[in-house]
């Protein structure tokens, strides 16, 4: 039997070797950067890695063995096994051992038979697991590595991951939102996700270059719901220039439905993306808060508290549909009424014109067609409802601008 498996072994040495060093560096065991992965499908390279190919060899000479035992059973014993479910039954518990005995060969030939085939079977059966799992290891590597496609739809796809740290508090805060929301991180500095990130689920990493279309491909953006941009190089304001060039790749391989969103790091900078479907998230927002707070005590402390989840009442935007035509003033009056009435909190914050933002705009500005409200709420509020509420007291009652409502 050990020269059976030593035998089959050399054979898995031979056509199963899936050339390691095409993928990682033998010396610090690092996936390497191919030129397949710039020049063809990454799905066609898959299917020609050696271990699949030995798993799909194993199965074949299995089922071949099973079919040639069947056969010998079936025309040495026939009065024994009669049918083709006999015979196979027979085939697979001598192969996998179980050997239940029910029906065993008694001519001799019947026994040489199965002496011969069930050996080879049984080192068969015994490769076979061996490749099943190396197989499941060597997908394990080209994951961790980077080098498997996106599987997730409707999450988010990070390009240039910021250090561990903030990613994780990112992760974190999204989560108290989504609890799962998946997502995908595309970077070409990392070698492998660092363990405090891989160990969570609905994690994945791609190793890929933003200059290469195949990395954009792998990302499946398309079938993503967001899409952020961080920066190459942190606090480097030349770093907007490569953010500017990956916005615009991103913005050939998504929808009209998918998000982009890029970390400006100089402000000055902002002109780059005129005419371009991004949004701007400034770099030196801490740099804002510190100065805000030195002018007003809490006020900092005030806006952290409405941008993280965990604590409490966010920015809301909403879509009116039921109040088009009112002014600013009518809504927050009437907002506060309803808010006592019902129950419901909700502060009126700021108006979203044309992607511009009024905060604390004037009373009389008009909520039109493309006009956007941002409320201070919480993550359950119900604006449907709560609007519909809205347009019902503002029939029955009159407000504080006299016959306007």
């Amino acid at each position: 039997m050990a020269i059976i498996f030593d035998m089959f072994r050399g054979l898995k040495d031979r056509f199963s070797h899936w050339d390691r060093k095409n993928v990682f560096d033998h010396k610090n065991d690092q996936p390497r950067q191919r030129s397949f992965r710039n020049k063809l499908n990454f799905t066609s390279q898959v299917r020609k890695y050696r271990p699949l190919r030995w798993l799909f060899i194993l199965i074949g000479w299995f089922l071949l063995l099973m079919v040639i035992y069947s056969l010998g059973v079936m025309y040495l014993e026939p009065e024994a096994y009669p049918t083709w479910t006999s015979a196979i039954w027979q085939s697979w518990q001598t192969f996998t051992t179980v050997g239940y005995g029910d029906n065993a060969p008694s001519s001799p030939l019947g026994k040489w038979l199965t002496i011969i085939l069930s050996t080879i079977g049984i080192a068969i059966v015994g490769a076979l697991f061996s490749a099943a799992f190396d197989y499941k290891i060597f997908l394990g590597e080209l994951k961790q590595a980077g080098f498997m496609n996106n599987p997730f739809k409707d999450g988010y796809v990070i390009f240039n991951a910021p250090d561990t740290h903030l990613l994780l508090n990112f992760i974190c805060e999204l989560r108290d939102v989504e609890p799962e929301a998946k997502i995908c991180i595309v970077d070409n500095r990392m070698d492998k996700l660092p363990k405090s990130l891989s160990i969570l689920d609905n994690i994945h990493f791609i190793r890929g270059n933003t200059l290469s279309k195949a990395t954009y491909e792998q990302a499946h953006l398309k079938e993503n719901k967001i899409v952020l941009v961080f920066p190459q190089e942190t606090a480097v304001a030349g770093s907007d220039g490569s953010t500017k060039t990956t916005v615009d790749l991103i913005s050939k391989f998504v929808t009209e439905k998918t998000r982009i969103i890029h970390i400006l790091v100089n402000p000055s900078n902002k002109w780059m993306f005129d005419n371009v479907r991004s949004t701007s998230i400034s770099e030196g927002f801490e740099l804002l808060a510190l100065i805000q707070e030195c002018q007003d005590q809490y006020s900092a402390q005030i806006i952290e508290d409405l941008l993280m989840n965990t604590r409490g009442a966010n920015p809301k935007t909403v879509v009116p549909k039921h109040i088009l035509g009112w002014t600013w003033g009518q809504f927050v009056s009437n907002a506060l009424k309803v808010s006592h009435r019902t129950g419901e909190l909700c502060t009126p914050l700021a108006l979203v014109k044309n992607g511009e933002t009024y905060t604390c705009p004037k009373l009389e500005e008009s909520i039109d067609k493309d006009t956007l409200i941002s409320i201070i709420t919480y993550n359950d509020f119900n604006w449907q409802n709560f609007e519909r509420d809205l347009a019902k007291s503002f029939a029955r009652t009159k407000t504080l601008f006299g016959n306007e409502g």
